[in-house]
């Protein structure tokens, strides 16, 4: 289905932009000015389609929510927000090496409790295994607590307990 879906819209994009152009150029004429007309008013068209109907960016963590996330080994979220997606893309790229590091580690068993400080809040994190039959098969990611905090460091903070 999703084939087929992107067959139409492609199938859609260019009949649109055949009939814009050939409206525009008749009536400008068929002229270099009427050629660069039709080009801008395609470009415009695009970018405001694409602005309105594209997909939203992935949602970061709001500061002082509380999330849980639960994750499997490939660390892709099982349960919580954005199933199926990286656990990574859940949070701002300059906190994603740190949390990669524990979520691998929670996997092997081992859990961790850090801070990172991001947009002026301090965001708490715990990361833990999940056990079945003894064996770790999840990981779960609890991060919240946004604290807001007076920006003493140019890098974030980043601690480990």
């Amino acid at each position: 289905m999703p084939i087929t879906k992107r067959a139409v819209s492609g199938l859609m994009l260019i009949c649109g932009i055949v009939l814009v152009f050939t409206g525009i150029s008749a009536a400008l004429g068929f002229t270099v000015g009427g050629f660069l007309a039709a080009f801008a008013a395609i470009a415009a068209l695009l970018y405001a389609g694409a602005a309105w109907f594209g997909s939203a960016p992935v949602s970061l963590v709001p500061a002082g929510a509380e999330t849980i996330i639960v994750f499997d080994r490939a660390l892709r979220v099982a349960a919580g927000p954005a199933p199926g997606m990286s656990i990574l893309l859940q949070f701002p790229e300059r906190l994603r090496p740190d949390i990669e590091l524990r979520c691998r580690a929670a996997l092997r068993g081992e859990h961790s409790h850090f801070d990172c400080e991001h947009a002026g809040a301090r965001i708490s994190f715990d990361v833990a295994p999940v056990q079945v039959h003894g064996a770790v098969v999840y990981g779960v990611l609890i991060s919240g607590s946004g604290v807001p905090v007076a920006r003493m460091s140019i890098a974030p903070l980043m601690t480990g307990a």
